[in-house]
């Protein structure tokens, strides 16, 4: 068992379930939750590299890393609901970031001279893995954008756990569910550990429709397809941290939203449904992602991925 991939568990596990409880209460979670851990993952990643005697590449990649990291948190995006802005400085930076990554890549692997010795016979990190780091720190802002994952929040949580664990832990005898060696090296690099935390959580996410269909059923609102993405609540008397599945029309008619847009004044819609008689209205719940995520994250440590999983054990074997 590996000292670092327990202090990443502990320190991931911790962060998160602090966040899911205020995901929860609140759906919202402050941006120096995802700082620190991201800081934190930062500085035992770079414990790690001092103990494997690193050399300058990987050093180059978690400086690109973190650029990227931090750069979501602080100064002015180029890209923004307004259009695109040229700003010199924050140009720079990310192409200092993107520099760093390159040159790792084309840089011979040498320790540094200047670091103390404090290497671990037969201990390393892939290359690949931590090269994974900035890319993922890309896909995910580019997830954000697609609308696969629809909160800041969720999004910032999983560019930080990125950075906590930047390549699969080492919690022999977990997970449960090992590949083949040949396999697993590849997994590495295609399937980065981050990325197994957020399938994790997909798959229990997609239990939610389950439980609406019976609690729907239970009450007697076992219509199809809403059944399947919300619930009714009464128009006067609203659950909070919901979005509104019904809409009046230009004609003054209501029609179902199964995937209701964000950015509508829900007071306004309110007063339409309530205008056009309405008394009972279809409502989807603000689900807190951050809740599979944290299940996801366990499951990840302890049981693997389970969608491959999954798969394996009922496609046949050649």
């Amino acid at each position: 068992m590996d000292a670092f991939s327990v202090a990443r568990l502990v320190v991931g596990a911790g962060f998160l379930a602090v966040a899911a409880v205020l995901d929860v209460r609140t759906r919202r979670v402050r941006d120096p939750v995802w700082i620190a851990l991201g800081s934190v993952g930062l500085a035992i990643l770079a414990v790690d590299l001092v103990a494997i005697e690193a050399g300058l590449n990987r050093w180059l990649l978690l400086g690109s890393a973190a650029i990227l990291f931090f750069a979501v948190f602080y100064g002015k995006p180029i890209l923004d609901e307004d259009g695109i802005h040229l700003r010199p400085v924050r140009v720079l930076v990310l192409g200092v970031a993107a520099v760093s990554f390159v040159l790792a890549l084309l840089l011979p692997e040498s320790p540094l001279l200047f670091l103390p010795h404090a290497g671990l016979p037969g201990r390393t990190i892939p290359l690949s893995a931590l090269a994974s780091m900035p890319v993922l720190l890309v896909v995910y802002q580019g997830f954000f954008q697609l609308g696969l994952l629809r909160g800041g929040a969720d999004t910032k949580a999983m560019m930080a756990l990125t950075l906590l664990v930047p390549y699969y832990p080492d919690l022999a005898p977990f997970p449960v569910l090992v590949l083949p060696s040949n396999v697993a090296n590849a997994m590495g690099t295609l399937f980065p550990f981050s990325l197994i935390v957020f399938v994790n959580a997909a798959v229990l996410f997609l239990a939610i429709p389950v439980a609406y269909l019976l609690v729907n059923a239970i009450r007697g609102d076992f219509e199809l397809p809403q059944a399947l993405f919300g619930t009714k609540a009464p128009l006067d008397h609203l659950p909070p941290h919901v979005w509104l599945m019904e809409r009046v029309d230009r004609h003054g008619e209501r029609v179902t939203v199964l995937f209701p847009s964000h950015a509508k004044d829900e007071s306004e819609e309110v007063a339409k449904l309530r205008t056009a008689g309405a008394d009972r209205v279809w409502v989807q719940p603000k689900v807190p992602f951050l809740v599979p995520l944290l299940a996801g994250f366990l499951l990840a440590f302890f049981v693997g991925n389970v969608m491959l999983g999954f798969l394996t054990a009922v496609l046949p074997h050649p």
